[in-house]
Order: structure tokens, then C-alpha cells, then sequence
């Protein structure tokens, strides 16, 4: 039976997302803030907040920066937030006007399980005694959550509607290499635990990082050639009996090593789950640096499919300058265990989410991680004939290769470019913006860091357009200010990451239907109603 383990503290957050949204807002200069700002309708088409400050609709969710959130089905009526300081998740009712503290449960000092302290098994076999940073979680049911850590990098397994801890088996084929997962269990034998070590042994397939210079040798991986270890666990998901890591693998500033999924079998029993890390392919490489966010899709066309975000190399500040290198939308065949295509974005800076995909898997969308825009792929290009058949390099849907098609709708030479804020208040950096979309599958959601505006992008997807969608498809539909800006004192701001909930607005629920994380002055779970009655 699958068990579960966790030390509770009464009732009451990509580590990748909130450590690179702490250096974007350090880098502005955002101070401390108290309170909260009106919301503002749009001749009655954009979202309202009846007249009341969003503050009363928010409730404390711990430190700033929250770094993940998860909204569960209606059955449960629960939303989780990944919490940073201290480590873990709250866990929050959402049938009120406002989200209600459930409770809270600290990872601890073994966030895994394996018996040791977390700090002190990696300075066993690193040299630095590191802690789990909190980063991103994705529900793959309302059971069963995937929370991603770095630094003491692994996917924590956890009850999403209680925040409890969950033991899977890990299994180690004897075929793995002793030195490829240091905190894993031995080649060759089995544990239980709470969490996967995504700590491995990389060699490279090119022998330079994201800014040219050599990638030296990990005496600790092979002495005598190019290696490193993977760090910034991002995004995880399941697809096709396997699950899929992706480690962004950050060197120094703004330097990255070649981007990596790792790649573990994924097997659901009578017993509990077993995970197994793949012999062959044990990883994935990216086709640009910097993967970050992964969901899996099932096509028009019925097939299974798993996308990652490829956010290229990312500056500290805002603005088109701040993003170094190409962007792009992977896709991955879970399995074959291949990289299949590759939705090129060019410049685009996304932002480090997964992409946010409609029910029909028809659309994905990204924001920006430094500008006020965003971008969208047009997913029935994944259905084209011949896709998946051979081995060779993967297809790029852009148009140029014969018998396949462009899959961009908005890309970074192309976006979808967000209105500026009505009221003359901006931010102090250029852009952040995060999406979802609707249950319908009629409005896109985007939330901006700086600037604290709502937008809602209305989604015409009816039919049986040329691939890709056109783009007068999707039009800006309002704009509120429910949020101050990012530069603001004295004032809730720092919108992110958000969520739809999965239910019908008036049928299934009617308190507000759709949550935010707000970053400051310390984290805040906020309830906005924008289709619920």
C-alpha cells in the first residue's frame, strides 16, 4: 500500500521559478508592501472585483515568492501552494470568497526519506551541504502531487489535498552506473522513499556551455572527459508509463550547461508506484539551454505527447535585452523516450512555466519572462503524418520542412503583445507575465509581475482553421489592475503564477474561479472572480 509520512504544523511556496523571480525583483529594487489596491472593470467586459480591495480576497500563504501552486478538482475543493520558508505545502479550502488555511506540512531536514539529513548527504557527495530550494508542483491527481526541489535537487511525492508525504518504491536497474545517481539507492537494489534524487552524471553531447567556454571534466562523473551533475530541477510530468524531469542546469549567472530531461520508468500497482531510472536513454537532451516547465498533451489526434518548455538563456533584469539565446517548445515521444519535434520560438524569453494547454490539446500557451507578452503553438501540427516514425534529429515545425507545418501562432518575433496598464501606474521592469486558460477553452488568463494587471484574451478556436490558427483568432477581451505594481510600497503586487478551477463557474461552484499568487510583501493565495457569478 502506498504510505504516507509528515510532520504537520496545525492549520493556517521555478526553487527554479522563485529563485529567478527573487533575482528579477531584487534587481528592480521592489521594498516591502502592506495592503492592497481596487480592482477595475472594463465597461463591465473585464474582470470585477466587486469594488472591494483584492487584499480582503487573499489570504497568507508564508514567505514571499511563493513558488508553486496546484488547484484540485471540485470533488476536493482544495488548492496547494508550495511554500519556500519554511519548506513545504499549504494546503487551502477554496469554497469560500476568500482560500481557508487547511494546513501545513514542513518537508523537514529528510526530505526524502532515505534516513539521512538532506544537507548532510549531499555534502557527502558533493562537498556543499545543501537544502531542498522549493520550486514547482503539478497535480497529477488529487491524490498525488510532483514537487520539484534544487540545490538538493529530487521530485518530492505528496498528497496534494493534505500535503502528506508519499513513499514510492524506487527501484535501480544493476545495469546504472554506480556514480550516475549519488543519493539514489545502489545499483542493483530498491527503497523506499518520499522523494527522487535528480542529482546525476551528464555527458554532454557538446563540449561547451551556453557562452561557449569548455565544459571541463566532473572528476566525480568521468575525469578524462566533458561532465557536470544536473542542478535547477524544473518541471516533471507522466506520460506514456514514464516520468520526465527536465534540469535546467545553471552554471554561473547567466551561463547553462546543455539542457537535460531525465528520463524514469513510471509503473502504478496494486501496491503503490514504482519508479525506475531508464538504462537507455537515461536522459534527453533539449535542443536549446534552460528547460524548464513539462506537461504532458494528448492531440486532436489522440496522441500522447509531452512538451517542454525551452526557455533559452535569461538575464537577471527585463526587457527583449535580457533574453541571450533562442526559445523554443520540445516534443518528446514518452514512449520511445525521444525528441521527436521542436516548435522554434526564437527570441521569446518565455516564461519558466509549463505550457498551459486547453482540455482538446488544440493550444498551448507561455507568458514572457521579461516582457508584456505572450506566445502560443498551434498543436494539431503534432498529429502530422510521419512525426514520430524514424530516428533522426527531431522535425522543426516551422514551416520550412517538407510535408510538415508551422505550429507558431505568436512566437518572439511575432507575439501577442499585452496593453499597458490603464491607469498610468507601471512597474519597474518591462514584463513577467504568466497564463492560463479557461475551462472552455474561450479566454486565455495572463497575470503580469510588474505591472499587477489581469488580462483576459478572448480564443477562437471553433472549426477547422489551416494550421497554424490565424492570429486574428485572439483578441484582447479587458483588462483590470487588481494588483499594484511591482515598484510599489505599502501595497499588495507581484502577481504569478495562476490557476482556473477545473469545475463549471455557477454550476459546480460560485465563489471566485480563478486563484493567483501574489509575491509580496509575503506570499498571498488570492480568489478572483472572473466568470463565476
Amino acid at each position: 500500500m502506498t504510505t504516507r509520512r509528515g510532520n504537520r504544523v496545525g492549520p493556517g511556496l521555478r526553487r527554479q521559478r522563485a529563485s529567478r523571480v527573487l533575482v528579477v525583483a531584487l534587481a528592480h529594487g521592489i521594498g516591502l508592501a502592506l495592503a492592497g489596491c481596487e480592482g477595475q472593470g472594463d465597461d463591465g467586459a473585464g474582470l470585477v472585483i466587486r469594488n472591494a480591495p483584492i487584499a480582503e480576497r487573499c489570504t497568507p500563504g508564508g514567505r514571499p515568492f511563493p513558488s508553486g501552486l496546484a488547484v484540485l478538482s471540485e470533488a476536493v475543493a482544495r488548492a496547494a501552494l508550495v511554500q519556500s520558508e519554511p519548506p513545504g505545502l499549504l494546503v487551502y479550502g477554496i469554497e469560500a470568497p476568500e482560500p481557508v488555511p487547511f494546513t501545513f506540512v514542513n518537508i523537514g531536514t529528510d526530505s526524502d526519506g532515505d534516513g539521512r539529513d538532506d544537507a548532510a548527504a549531499m555534502a557527502e557527495v558533493s562537498g556543499r551541504a545543501l537544502r531542498p530550494t522549493m520550486g514547482g508542483i503539478r497535480a497529477l491527481d488529487d491524490g498525488l502531487a510532483l514537487v520539484s526541489t534544487s540545490n538538493y535537487e529530487q521530485v518530492l511525492f505528496a498528497d496534494p489535498s493534505t500535503g502528506a508525504p508519499i513513499e514510492v518504491a524506487i527501484e535501480v536497474p544493476g545495469a546504472i552506473p554506480p556514480e550516475r545517481f549519488p543519493l539514489l539507492p545502489p545499483p542493483g537494489s530498491a527503497a523506499s522513499r518520499t522523494g527522487l534524487s535528480t542529482l546525476a552524471c551528464v555527458a554532454p553531447t557538446t563540449d561547451v556551455d551556453s557562452s561557449g567556454r569548455p565544459i571541463e571534466p566532473e572528476p566525480r562523473c568521468d575525469a578524462d572527459a566533458p561532465s557536470y551533475r544536473t542542478t535547477l530541477t524544473a518541471g516533471a510530468s507522466v506520460a506514456g508509463g514514464r516520468l520526465f524531469v527536465a534540469t535546467s542546469n545553471l552554471l554561473r549567472g547567466s551561463r547553462f550547461l546543455p539542457g537535460t530531461v531525465l528520463v524514469f520508468d513510471w509503473e502504478t500497482g496494486p501496491t503503490g508506484i514504482t519508479v525506475r531510472p531508464v538504462v537507455e536513454p537515461a536522459m534527453l537532451f533539449t535542443t536549446g539551454f534552460n528547460p524548464t516547465g513539462v506537461a504532458r498533451v494528448v492531440t486532436p489526434g489522440g496522441r500522447e505527447l509531452v512538451l517542454v518548455t525551452v526557455t533559452g538563456v535569461i538575464g537577471s533584469g527585463s526587457g527583449a535585452g535580457n533574453v541571450q539565446s533562442d526559445a523554443a517548445i520540445d516534443v518528446i515521444d514518452p514512449v520511445a523516450a525521444r525528441l521527436v519535434a521542436t516548435i522554434p520560438l526564437e527570441r521569446a524569453g518565455p516564461a519558466f512555466d509549463a505550457p498551459a494547454v486547453d482540455a482538446a490539446g488544440r493550444i498551448a500557451w507561455l507568458g514572457a519572462s521579461s516582457q508584456r507578452q505572450l506566445y502560443a503553438v498551434d498543436l494539431r501540427a503534432l498529429d502530422a503524418p510521419g512525426l514520430l516514425a524514424g530516428g533522426g534529429p527531431p522535425v522543426v515545425l516551422d514551416g520550412a520542412t517538407t510535408g510538415f507545418p508551422d505550429a507558431r501562432v505568436f512566437d518572439g518575433d511575432r507575439p501577442l503583445v499585452l496593453p499597458a496598464r490603464g491607469d498610468g501606474r507601471a512597474g519597474s521592469c518591462e514584463g513577467f507575465t504568466h497564463v492560463a486558460l479557461n475551462r472552455a477553452a474561450s479566454e486565455v488568463f495572463a497575470t503580469d509581475f510588474c505591472d499587477g494587471t489581469f488580462t483576459r484574451v478572448r480564443l477562437d478556436l471553433a472549426g477547422d482553421p489551416p494550421i497554424p490558427y490565424p492570429r486574428e483568432r485572439f483578441q484582447v477581451a479587458g483588462q483590470s489592475a487588481p494588483f499594484a505594481p511591482n515598484d510599489a510600497i505599502g501595497e499588495l503586487r507581484t502577481p504569478g503564477e495562476l490557476a482556473v478551477r477545473q469545475g463549471v463557474p455557477g454550476v459546480d461552484f460560485t465563489t471566485p474561479d480563478v486563484l493567483v499568487l501574489a509575491g509580496q510583501p509575503d506570499g498571498h493565495l488570492c480568489a478572483l472572480r472572473v466568470e463565476s457569478p
